[in-house]
């Protein structure tokens, strides 16, 4: 993934909402809601990265696999 450490600083708020989607979406079996899960923590963490970064859904799906 080529987000660093230094690059991401969220709110504590926006971090416990990206942890309740991320036990959402391990409790979810149907995959187009799963899709749907990540897409919406992708949107969160989109709105406090900086200018230009890139984050993939991909990327989210591998968050959300390594925080389990």
């Amino acid at each position: 993934m080529p987000i660093t450490r230094n690059q991401l600083e969220i709110p504590p708020e926006v971090a416990r909402q990206f942890a309740a989607k991320m036990r959402a979406f391990h409790a979810e079996y149907d995959p187009l809601k799963r899709d749907e899960i990540a897409a919406n923590a992708r949107h969160l963490l989109l709105q406090h990265m900086p200018k230009g970064a890139k984050l993939r859904l991909a990327d989210v799906f591998e968050l959300f696999e390594l925080m389990r």
